[in-house]
């Protein structure tokens, strides 16, 4: 069904334009919104919007995917993003749907608490679950049919079909996969390191690197009958959530130049093509989407993409993915059987782009 929302009475009814010239929107009455919530592992960004799709209000908190962080914080991160949004929006609002698009594993055992504490901020419709990658797609174009390709913290590809995941290639999360992602380039890192330090690995860059960013000094003295800033290095990475070694992937990033981190580097790329050929279909061109904080350094990925879909007799359509909060909505939106057309798509991403997050952090 397609909602045509100039001749919708709720909207009509509740958005009113100001003759300011400033293009601002006055809301009356009781406003039905859509809570959208982009739950990644560092962070979990929440967007309040109007049924056209304008932003209402914007939270953020700290990463909610079960995967990488315990399901308690993860639920609690996702709660105080919503909540920032709704005080931000600083409305009366009733909320017709609350969608979670969501990196990690479904854990069950977290809903009842998120949901009692949606019903709490005004949701009156139902909590819906989706995948993270599943927005990825909306957050770039506004095709039903592609494929998106991810590495930021974690990494994998997936095929999309009429706005639903068709098939999916590992974004399994850090103990299973996530081959290429930043926690496995943070990771791999660590290990080449400590070898380096141990003297049965190659000596790389990343030692200082890395060294210094714990802030260990590289000295000759022992501890503990190791060399002392290799027992540092251990104790600082077994304090460390292992999540947290994510955060190396910009060490490797910014040594690309050195041999162990390009090698890394290379790697990553070829596991996320590999991720790509396993999900392409040659019958369905794209278009292909490419996110996460990641990706955008693994320099001949584009190219080998394109080289995937010409041999398959498609001029390739790759771009680069937007905001995973506008993705978010557009699948709300699409829960309450609204389209999104291509200028939809842009005034959600332009709405959304022009309100600064109000940030709640849990106890």
């Amino acid at each position: 069904m397609k909602i045509n929302l100039m001749k919708t009475d709720y909207v009509r009814k509740q958005l009113l334009s100001t003759s300011s010239g400033a293009g601002k929107r006055v809301y009356v009455g009781m406003i039905t919104a859509l809570l959208a919530i982009d739950v990644g592992g560092t962070n979990s960004r929440a967007t309040l919007v109007d049924m056209a799709g304008n932003c209402l209000g914007k939270g953020r908190s700290r990463g909610g995917n079960p995967g990488s962080n315990p399901p308690d914080l993860a639920a609690a991160a996702i709660i105080a993003a919503a909540q920032a949004a709704v005080a931000d929006a600083g409305m009366e609002i009733d909320i017709a749907v609350a969608l979670l698009a969501m990196a990690g594993p479904r854990v069950s055992a977290m809903e009842p608490q998120i949901e009692a504490a949606f019903r709490a901020l005004g949701l009156s419709g139902p909590l819906v679950l989706s995948g993270d990658l599943n927005a990825l797609l909306p957050s770039a174009a506004a095709a039903m049919d592609g494929y998106c390709i991810v590495c930021g913290t974690g990494a994998g590809a997936v095929r999309i079909r009429n706005g639903e995941i068709d098939d999916v290639t590992d974004a399994a999360g850090w103990l299973l996969g996530d081959l290429g992602s930043g926690y496995w380039l943070g990771h791999q890192a660590a290990m080449a390191v400590a070898a380096a330090l141990e003297g049965r690995g190659p000596e790389t860059a990343l030692t200082k690197a890395i060294l210094d960013a714990l802030d260990i000094p590289l000295t000759n003295e022992l501890l503990d009958g190791r060399s002392a800033p290799l027992q540092l290095l251990i104790n600082a990475i077994y304090a460390m959530r292992p999540i947290e070694l994510a955060s190396f992937a910009p060490l490797v990033i910014a040594n690309s130049d050195d041999a162990i981190a390009a090698n890394l580097l290379a790697e990553a790329e070829g596991y996320l093509l590999a991720d790509f050929q396993r999900v392409f279909s040659p019958g369905m061109p794209g278009p292909v989407v490419l996110g996460g904080s990641i990706i955008e350094h693994l320099k001949g990925l584009p190219a080998a993409i394109a080289q995937v879909m010409r041999a398959a007799g498609h001029a390739p359509d790759i771009r680069r993915s937007g905001d995973g909060s506008v993705g978010a909505v557009v699948l709300a939106l699409r829960q309450q059987g609204i389209a999104v057309d291509e200028a939809m798509l842009a005034n959600i991403a332009a709405s959304v782009t022009a309100r600064t997050a109000k940030s709640i952090i849990p106890a």
